[in-house]
């Protein structure tokens, strides 16, 4: 069974449980697959490897191209590698198109507004751009 995982919002997120959960889940290491829609390659690596990652085998770790494809870009690339559970925290990532066949497990991680994107745990490097920080906060919900 192949196993794929986004970073941002779920391994960024809950990286001591996703890091329990991949070691448990995979059964080989060879299964295990990073699926993100960050860019370069070499960055993402990094962070992986910063945070306890690094074992992944790097073949198995693949950078989306949304410009591309849009809010399927991860699609495709679960429909290539014949992925079997999919984690994401973006519903957009996780849509389908019976055109690509049999759709995979897709698995949503409920986002929580109110907690930062990453753990405090989670390592990033000064000059790699992670995207948001916090989807909302409590002053934007009573319109301050």
């Amino acid at each position: 069974m192949k196993f794929g995982l986004d970073i941002g919002g779920c391994a960024s997120k809950y990286p001591r449980k996703f890091l329990e959960l991949v070691l448990k889940m995979a059964g080989c290491i060879d299964n295990v697959f990073i699926i993100t829609d960050m860019h370069e390659k070499d960055k993402v690596l990094e962070m992986l490897e910063d945070n306890g990652f690094g074992f992944i085998l790097k073949e198995n770790v693949y950078c989306a191209d949304y410009n591309k494809y849009g809010n399927f870009c991860k699609a495709v690339l679960l429909k290539e590698l014949g992925i079997d559970i999919f984690i994401d925290d973006f519903e957009g990532y996780l849509c389908w198109d019976s055109k690509l066949g049999p759709a995979p497990i897709r698995l949503l991680v409920m986002p929580d507004n109110f907690k930062p994107y990453w753990s405090p745990d989670w390592k990033v490097r000064d000059d790699f751009d992670f995207g948001r920080k916090v989807v909302s906060s409590p002053e934007a919900l009573e319109g301050k």
